[in-house]
């Protein structure tokens, strides 16, 4: 997401989704309210993602709408057209051979626009008549369950690793500081005057040991990647 408000483009892509929704769903609600039930989870400079919980003959169920934009290029310089068509063959392969992942329901392209509507495994088998419809329900709800909690860990997660960080940062600048005042107590460059104490030394070794922190590390550059891509989105749709 670039801010917290709907840009032109996106503005677009939400109504166009929303109708898309409906029409395939056949709902009677008018594209404006499910319009603003659609949750953006991604939006790049020539597509977007959104999901919405509804209420459906199967119960309650997830959906995802894939908006994209045909011929505008992204950072990645391909179109959008070259999205709709490798992430269409994408949730086609998912269902084909049975792997986990979106189930693609309905696809369409009107104008400028393509449109994905893709649910859960769960939702998908019990929606297009599975034999078993009992195992397919208890499916869907264990599909979607899973969908919330893992959106309330990201959540809780994000929050308790942002609190964590803030404080071994505030640790980190007192280890230096103090550090630095050791060294120019001793005349010597600090790494000349930095010498193990026990707690450094058992510090130093869990950060030797690859398995320690490679986690933490991963998931700083994955968040460091996606907020670089997110602000050259945000500068190319300010273009």
């Amino acid at each position: 997401m670039t801010d917290g408000t709907d840009t032109g483009q996106e503005a677009a892509l939400r109504e166009g989704a929303a109708v898309f929704l409906g029409q395939v769903l056949g709902l009677a609600e008018a594209a404006d309210h499910l319009g603003d039930d659609l949750s953006p989870i991604k939006r790049d400079a020539n597509a977007a993602i959104f999901t919405i919980q509804l209420d459906s003959s199967v119960g309650p169920a997830a959906f995802l709408v894939y908006a994209y934009v045909l011929d505008r290029r992204g950072g990645d310089g391909r179109t959008g057209k070259e999205l709709f068509d490798a992430g269409l063959q994408t949730l086609q392969q998912a269902a084909r051979y049975e792997t986990p992942g979106p189930r693609a329901l309905a696809h369409a392209e009107s104008g400028d626009y393509g449109y994905i509507l893709a649910t859960t495994p769960g939702t998908y088998r019990a929606l297009v008549g599975d034999a078993d419809t009992g195992s397919s329900l208890e499916a869907t709800q264990a599909d979607l369950a899973a969908i919330q909690d893992a959106q309330r860990i990201r959540q809780e997660s994000a929050e308790r690793l942002l609190s964590a960080l803030r404080t071994a940062n505030e640790q980190a600048t007192a280890w230096l500081e103090a550090i630095r005042i050791a060294s120019q107590q001793e005349g010597e460059e600090i790494e000349e005057a930095l010498e193990f104490n026990e707690r450094e030394t058992e510090l130093a070794l869990y950060l030797l040991d690859e398995q320690s922190i490679g986690n933490l590390l991963q998931a700083l550059n994955l968040l460091v990647a996606t907020a670089q891509d997110h602000a050259l989105n945000a500068l190319d749709d300010s273009q």
